[in-house]
């Protein structure tokens, strides 16, 4: 009496996840791949390491895209062209010296770097310096909003310096700083007012002692300037540095002039202060 035995699946084993994938035609391989590659020549679906013609022994015949392709070499500027299957080497090789962007010309240098300038502003080509992969599927940075290649995506892999996240700007750190100085005034005041029977005792009249050494030594050197004027025989008046009494006199006359001219501007002047 003979019994099949079941092969016991391995761990993880998912079965509805099978219908995503395809199974490796390889005999030995039998991998079920989820990005299953196909072979150019027959075309069936295998791994990673088993697509190419000759890793799975194909007896297809190859396609002409891949016999005859030929990458010639520019004979100015030394470049590889690429040229497709319906245009041959020649073809190629011409068209790339009559766009302008040879090297080996007068002025292809500056054309070729403007040309990847424009297309790496259109998202063509990785905007990464020094990068010239053409995009497929573009990624754009969240900060600095350019296309780059997946390499190249990250912020850090373009030199891209993003504000750090949490950090305020320096004018709303000033107006930050601002405001919670107007709260602390606001209250220092209110606590100050909410005891008035204690102002008079905490908060004297306020004084100014700085200012009366100030004037005393204006008074001073005015004196003291006087004094060597008198002595030189010179006109003992120092029109630069005035008396407390100078300064009340010229104040009195400024007022009374002043109330002359509104009284004189209402029609209200005696006979006397016109004469005046």
């Amino acid at each position: 009496m003979s019994s099949s035995s079941t092969p016991t699946p391995p761990d993880g084993y998912k079965p509805e996840l099978m219908s995503l994938g395809t199974e490796c035609h390889h005999d030995a391989c039998h991998l079920h791949d989820f990005l299953p590659f196909s072979c150019p020549a027959c075309m069936l679906a295998f791994c990673q390491d088993h697509f190419l013609p000759s890793h799975h022994t194909c007896t297809a015949p190859l396609p002409a895209s891949m016999v005859d392709r030929i990458a010639p070499t520019c004979p100015l500027c030394n470049e590889v062209v690429s040229s497709t299957g319906h245009r041959g080497p020649n073809h190629a090789v011409e068209a790339h010296i009559m766009s302008g962007t040879c090297t080996g010309m007068e002025g292809g240098e500056a054309r070729k770097k403007a040309l990847l300038k424009a297309r790496k502003d259109r998202g063509e080509v990785c905007f990464r310096r020094g990068c010239t992969k053409v995009l497929v599927v573009p990624m754009a940075c969240g900060t600095c909003t350019h296309k780059f290649c997946p390499s190249h995506r990250s912020a850090q892999s373009h030199s891209c310096t993003p504000t750090p996240v949490g950090s305020p700007a320096p004018a709303q750190q000033q107006g930050a700083g601002k405001s919670a100085m107007s709260r602390l005034l606001q209250s220092s005041s209110s606590s100050s007012s909410s005891k008035p029977a204690a102002k008079p005792i905490a908060a004297p009249k306020p004084q100014q002692p700085p200012s009366q050494p100030v004037s005393a030594q204006l008074e001073a050197r005015a004196a003291a300037a006087q004094a060597a004027l008198k002595r030189a025989g010179q006109d003992a008046k120092v029109p630069f540095v005035k008396t407390k009494t100078e300064k009340r006199a010229d104040a009195e006359l400024q007022s009374t002039i002043k109330s002359l001219k509104a009284r004189h501007d209402k029609g209200l002047l005696t006979k006397a202060e016109q004469v005046r």
